[in-house]
């Protein structure tokens, strides 16, 4: 199995920034929320420290960090910086497999797969306007620049590619096919879970902010002078902008569907025999692991 340091540049360095913007993006969401949820808790009653009304004071402020934070997030857009690192690394990681095994655009024929020189190297050329395509569309990142062509080509991706054809397809099924399933159905399966964990913590939120409405409308003046319902109905907000954030549920079903398609994928791959055949078998489980980047991306956009 091809380890990571062994992929092109590109594709390493656009996977960290993705990594990293997603980190600031998913920590300024949850500190502006909490901040508006403090708020609301602290604004829903007094607490006098000589003339000062401590309460007030703290909910001022949480409402200034949730106002910064909201700043930070429409000047900087650190969503956007993940979606196109994203969506650059799989295109990139999604090139470089179509690379090593000898996946269309990238076939053996029969003079490569004898080891002719001059074949590598057009297929390398190929690679790198591939890539050099991929930084072109970016807009708010920059992930490397296209300079060093040994970075980009890894000895490591020369080496699988000079295999024979039934090695070649083994790494394929390993490194590929069943790693990608395995992480696929990992991934349902959290968003599943996360999934139901917030309408769970939602709905519960709810049913709190009816009880406590309830309530004080039936003690009527002799009611706490707190604002449970409002506190209670901000957390079920921030709950709700929480979820709309993950997707969890849309994720969930992305990846389980694009699991049970790459089931189906993994069954043919003993199937081809020829060069031709193998680089058309990647071409086609390349594309069915793209469909689920590109809906991704879409429904980000």
């Amino acid at each position: 199995m091809l380890p990571e340091s062994e992929f092109p540049a590109l594709y390493r360095s656009a996977d960290r920034t993705a990594i990293a913007s997603q980190r600031r993006l998913l920590v300024a969401t949850g500190v502006r929320l909490s901040s508006l949820i403090t708020a609301a808790l602290c604004g829903s009653f007094s607490a006098f420290v000589a003339e000062l009304d401590v309460m007030a004071t703290v909910a001022a402020a949480a409402m200034g960090v949730a106002l910064v934070t909201e700043v930070y997030l429409l000047t900087t857009r650190p969503d956007r910086r993940w979606y196109e690192a994203r969506a650059a690394a799989e295109s990139a990681k999604t090139l470089a497999w179509r690379y090593l095994v000898g996946g269309e655009p990238f076939g053996l024929d029969g003079a490569e797969a004898d080891g002719d020189p001059r074949h590598d190297h057009v297929s390398d050329r190929l690679l790198l306007r591939r890539f050099s395509k991929i930084t072109s569309d970016l807009r708010s990142v920059a992930p490397v620049s296209l300079t060093d062509g040994d970075t980009q080509v890894t000895e490591g991706m020369r080496t699988i590619r000079a295999l024979p054809l039934d090695e070649r397809k083994r790494h394929y099924m390993v490194g590929r096919l069943d790693d990608q399933r395995a992480w696929y159905a990992a991934k349902a399966n959290l968003h599943e879970r996360r999934a139901a964990m917030w309408l769970v913590m939602v709905a519960t939120a709810e049913a709190l902010g009816l009880v406590t409405a309830a309530v004080k409308a039936a003690l009527g003046k002799k009611a706490p002078d707190i604002d449970l319902p409002g506190v209670l109905g901000a957390v079920a907000a921030g709950g709700v902008a929480w979820l709309q954030t993950r997707q969890h549920q849309q994720v969930a079903s992305a990846y389980a569907i694009a699991a049970l398609e790459l089931g189906d994928i993994v069954v043919r791959a003993a199937w081809p025999t020829t060069e031709a055949e193998w680089a058309h078998f990647v071409d086609e489980a390349e594309e069915a692991i793209s469909r689920e980047h590109m809906l991704w991306t879409a429904s980000h956009a």
